[in-house]
């Protein structure tokens, strides 16, 4: 008769001091293990799956039917050709490691910072500050206190309750959607987000938004003449909390992409076309634009007569110094009687003719 086996009998030496640990490191490290390559056979199907898709789709004639937003597995995901989601895991944990540190910029060594003149602002003339438009004040993606900031906010958002008619989010990363700030102008405001953030807001007790999806365009509600439209980007928007589950913001360069939106809405009198966050290029290509991608947008956009360069001096995000991103612009672009491609101070303002 056999009998039960018991831990008594066991040939593993459990009242060795090491046993113990070793037997949950052993454990942690298989269960780990087993997840990571659960995940990792997941991203490549939903890959392959998405590659399929981008390839059927290379033939329609409509653009809005070519770069629809896609979703997959109830994540959005990007359907361009030149998104490359394989960004090596220890590269990426390198560059966190080494390169990914703030470090103190001195003032004299910075970027100015003014304070915008809010009174001429509110005058009816097209005008773009870097932080309106014809007696309607839009602010765009409003960061106004954070501590990981390189550059003061140039104003307090009490001095912005009382003008903005219009708030615009492009996506939820920490640099484009700020909590603080959504709760201060609150139903104040009208906001406009793309699909997947409705539910981030009404949670926050905000119900004045508007949700788009790309290429879905509606009129303001008090300003009828103004057409608010929602156009793709290659990036994403992803969080601990937000697992690509609402549209994304920024944008690498897609050339069919610029040349699409360029067909359906041009001419542009001004155009904000991100500039920094690019080093190193090969973790960040699908993700940020260069300066000389960014010049290459305008000019798929049809020359705007204004383009602004931004996403740049105000978060430390990548490897190229801080300043780099407007130094490097302003050797590449040659301005012309037509078409201007500049970068700003904190705060200031400019005018279009």
């Amino acid at each position: 008769m056999n009998k039960r086996p018991s831990f008594v009998n066991f040939p593993i030496p459990f009242d060795h001091p090491y046993t113990i640990p070793t037997l949950i490191t052993t454990l942690s490290a298989s269960v780990i293990l087993y997840y990571s390559l659960h995940a990792s056979h997941k991203r490549d199907l939903k890959e392959a799956i998405r590659q399929q898709v981008v390839y059927k789709r290379r033939h329609l004639k409509r653009n809005e039917d070519k770069f629809a937003s896609l979703k997959i597995d109830k994540q959005y995901v990007n359907p361009f050709k030149e998104w490359n989601p394989h960004v090596p895991f220890w590269d990426y944990l390198l560059f966190l490691l080494e390169n990914y540190s703030i470090k103190s910029v001195k003032k004299e060594e910075g970027l100015s910072v003014i304070h915008p003149n809010l009174d001429k602002i509110k005058e009816k003339q097209v005008s773009v500050t870097w932080l309106g438009l014809d007696g309607l004040i839009i602010l765009t993606d409003p960061i106004m206190n954070h501590k990981k900031r390189l550059r003061p906010c140039p104003c307090k958002i009490e001095d912005l309750e009382r003008i903005v008619d219009i708030v615009l989010v492009s996506h939820h990363h920490f640099d484009h959607l700020d909590e603080n700030t959504v709760n201060r102008l609150g139903n104040k405001v009208t906001w406009y987000i793309p699909l997947g953030l409705r539910e981030w807001f009404i949670k926050r007790g905000i119900d004045n938004v508007i949700e788009l999806d790309w290429w879905q365009e509606i009129h303001h509600k008090d300003r009828p003449d103004i057409l608010v439209a929602c156009v793709p980007s290659m990036h994403g928007s992803c969080s601990f909390l937000n697992r690509d589950e609402s549209l994304c913001g920024d944008t690498g360069y897609v050339p069919e992409l610029f040349k699409a939106i360029r067909e359906l809405y041009a001419p542009f009198t001004i155009a904000a076309l991100p500039i920094g966050s690019y080093e190193p290029h090969n973790l960040f290509r699908s993700t940020h634009m260069n300066p000389s991608e960014a010049v290459k947008a305008h000019m798929d956009l049809g020359l705007p007569k204004l383009s602004i360069g931004i996403h740049w001096g105000t978060f430390k995000q990548s490897n190229e110094p801080y300043l780099s991103p407007c130094q490097l612009l302003s050797r590449l672009w040659t301005q012309t009687n037509d078409s201007q491609f500049i970068t700003t101070s904190l705060g200031q303002t400019v005018e279009t003719n």
